[in-house]
């Protein structure tokens, strides 16, 4: 009776220390991941999770590309080993603080492009514009981190207009937008990153996305892509 108290008491410590342990770990996890969930809580991270997931079963690639939902655009294209289109609808610089690192540890990238700051510029007063590009600077370090050469892409032009067509482009100041793009040359400059003009490249006359590329004055259509991809790979294809 003596041996199986014993053996009982030892069996309900290993049970302990087991649970005391998990318990620990699933805190640190907990823990670890929490500004990830915190971050993106309201809106649904099932969209940073799909694309972790996506780029932890490719592992690696030529040239990672990350933004919003124009590059969420580009994934039925580019989803491979050479060109990987890490995009997510409503992304921000705020949002790429918190995932950049998390999306590193899955997927290794030769090259990266960022395309990033259309959801950080609705209604942006200028006096704000130093807090974006401080977080743009600090989302190129992360994303630059594991000496993968970085290139930065500025924003694309937006189509104002009246009525529900210009809604969403409407609450975007072209001036604001300009300067925005001028510092993030600025900040390509200092860090020593490349640079891809797609302003310059996709705008018309006037300074504004041509209605033939977009649907609703900020996102793109098929001629669209056609047009910026043309900009943004320089001659790569996608597998």
């Amino acid at each position: 009776m003596r041996r199986f108290s014993q053996a009982f008491c030892i069996a309900v410590t290993a049970v302990a220390v087991a649970f005391a342990f998990s318990c620990a770990r699933q805190q640190h996890e907990t823990e670890e991941f929490a500004p990830a969930r915190a971050a993106y809580e309201p809106s649904g991270n099932v969209f940073f999770d799909a694309v972790l997931e996506r780029a932890a079963a490719v592992g690696s690639c030529e040239v990672l590309v990350v933004g919003d939902s124009l590059v969420e655009g580009l994934h039925g294209n580019y989803s491979g080993k050479d060109i990987f289109a890490a995009g997510v609808r409503g992304a921000g610089t705020a949002d790429w603080l918190v995932y950049a690192p998390l999306l590193l540890r899955v997927i290794k990238p030769k090259a990266v492009i960022l395309a990033l700051g259309v959801n950080d510029s609705p209604r942006l007063r200028p006096d704000k514009l130093p807090y974006f590009f401080r977080r743009y600077e600090e989302v190129c370090r992360l994303l630059s981190e594991g000496g993968a050469k970085l290139t930065v892409s500025t924003m694309l032009p937006v189509r104002r207009a009246k009525g529900k067509q210009g809604r969403a482009a409407n609450r975007i100041d072209p001036a604001v937008l300009r300067r925005m793009n001028a510092g993030i040359v600025q900040i390509a400059d200092a860090g020593g990153y490349g640079v891809i003009h797609s302003f310059a490249a996709v705008a018309d006359g006037a300074g504004m996305l041509p209605q033939p590329l977009t649907s609703d004055g900020i996102h793109l259509t098929k001629a669209g892509y056609e047009r910026w991809e043309k900009v943004l790979f320089a001659g790569r294809t996608s597998s």
